[in-house]
């Protein structure tokens, strides 16, 4: 009777532990929102949104991805759209504008432009902006 006793403390101890991580998790402050700059990429971009995806799931982290094609002559547009229409957590913006997203300029407009939207919900994240074709910005990327 006592080790049975002894069992369902146990699980109940359990239950309130994860619970109480669940509830944490649910109400992190931890939210990222990662901006890609891509240029010609369809041979990594999947990869990189998916190692983004496992590292939120991993961590608990919420984020969002923005995908911008900067100037994207192949298929990367392509792999874009059919992740956009699959998942809600992931958006993309083509930016033929000439102007380059590395300059300055350019970066905050196209902040002001996708990301200035949810002006409310952007106060309380952190945006992460990485160019992919700059080694020092991808090693900044979780994965």
């Amino acid at each position: 009777m006592i080790p049975d006793l002894l069992w369902i403390i146990g699980f109940y101890a359990a239950a309130a532990v994860f619970a109480h991580w669940m509830i944490r998790r649910g109400t992190s402050e931890n939210r990222r929102h990662y901006v890609l700059v891509a240029g010609n990429h369809q041979m990594q971009i999947e990869w990189y949104i998916r190692a983004l995806q496992q590292f939120s799931r991993r961590t608990g982290t919420e984020i969002g991805i923005t995908v911008v094609l900067d100037q994207s002559s192949d298929e990367t547009g392509k792999i874009m759209e059919r992740f956009a229409r699959g998942d809600t957590g992931i958006d993309w913006v083509r930016n033929d504008a000439g102007n380059k997203i590395s300059d300055t300029a350019g970066r905050l407009e196209l902040e002001q432009l996708r990301i200035g939207e949810e002006s409310t919900k952007a106060a309380r994240q952190e945006v992460v902006w990485v160019v992919l074709a700059r080694t020092d910005d991808v090693a900044r990327l979780p994965l």
